[in-house]
């Protein structure tokens, strides 16, 4: 029994393999046969999303093809060392490209190109989704998900070595910055035996994991801590027992502190004892408030949370962007473009 990709005719391919090898097979033969790729990471991107997108960048352009790596968000300061990190574009043309992929996108609407570009999914060329959230509905036309990998540069290994090709040392960089950067620098839950496997794997390929390590968990700016400090010292635990804090733009434009320096504030809050998860509100620019959440009881399912608002990621770290914008009371409200109150926290 043959699959035929009906994006390219020629390729046929044999359906023996289960689950993530069929899934594998289908990307790489999508991928050898185009010529001009867009790979595209979620709004905020962050170190996953980053290092993933990079590190499959240079896999392909090893093959010969030409590639761009796309994000409407600029990419944080933690991942600029990563090779082409500063070659990012904030906008592409979809007839430029034989195929489109997105990389550690766990929903949707997390993608934000779709919006502009709905011909992304139009079905003309084949869109691949390569992702590790278990809140990924598979929207692409080949879907390699695997919700049990610590990252999506974990997924990637493992497609790198189904298909044979060489890691070189910028693309073990990339990857094990991703599975780092997911993991909380091999910290939590989702770190197990084969996560140190692999990682001790990129680090004998020549992975710079003392770079990473610095960038990621080992740097701070001062005006990241001032922003730390006005989420911290607003800090409460709710009658349901949720650990809330949020950030406006006030305390952006007062610390001189960015939407990227929010990142690692979050384990903080979800260090406070007894707290059924925590969430941490965050208000752009453009408009779009981004909850983040994180918990560390098993019992709690947040990526049934998020999706009550269009979100999604896995059981234990989840987030969510809507438009609206953030007024503080008693507690804090989240409320819509029409101005209706859409959650209280």
């Amino acid at each position: 029994m043959f699959l035929i990709v009906k994006f390219f005719p020629v390729i046929e391919i044999e359906t023996k393999k289960d689950g993530l090898e069929k899934d594998f097979e289908l990307a790489k033969a999508v991928f050898e046969e185009a010529q001009n790729i867009c790979i595209i990471s979620h709004r905020r991107p962050d170190g996953d999303a980053v290092g993933s997108n990079l590190a499959l960048r240079l896999a392909l352009e090893e093959l010969g093809k030409n590639v761009v790596s796309a994000c409407v968000d600029p990419v944080p300061d933690d991942s600029m060392f990563l090779e082409k990190a500063d070659t990012f574009v904030r906008d592409f043309n979809y007839d430029d490209f034989d195929v489109i992929v997105s990389v550690d996108c766990g929903a949707l609407g997390l993608v934000k190109f779709h919006e502009e570009k709905p011909e992304i999914l139009s079905g003309k060329k084949p869109f691949v989704n390569i992702d590790h959230h278990h809140s990924n509905e598979g929207f692409g036309d080949v879907n390699v998900v695997d919700a049990d990998a610590c990252a999506t540069a974990m997924v990637l290994y493992r497609f790198f070595k189904f298909c044979g090709w060489k890691i070189s040392v910028d693309m073990a960089t990339c990857l094990l910055h991703g599975i780092y950067f997911d993991t909380g620098s091999l910290m939590h839950s989702n770190t197990d035996a084969d996560v140190y496997r692999v990682s001790g794997e990129l680090m004998a390929k020549g992975a710079d994991v003392k770079r990473i390590a610095k960038e990621l968990f080992h740097t701070t700016p001062i005006n990241r801590l001032r922003l730390w400090g006005r989420i911290l010292e607003r800090t409460y635990v709710n009658d349901e027992g949720i650990t809330v804090s949020a950030v406006n733009q006030t305390d952006y434009q007062a610390t001189g502190g960015t939407g990227d320096d929010t990142g690692g504030v979050i384990d903080l809050l979800n260090a406070v004892p007894n707290s059924k998860y925590c969430v941490l509100l965050s208000e752009g620019a453009d408009g779009l408030v981004k909850g983040s959440l994180r918990t560390q009881r098993d019992d709690v399912n947040l990526s049934d949370v998020a999706s009550k608002w269009g979100g999604g990621g896995h059981p234990k770290a989840s987030g969510f962007g809507l438009q609206g914008r953030l007024k503080p009371t008693l507690s804090w409200k989240l409320y819509g473009e029409s101005g209706e109150v859409i959650e209280e926290f």
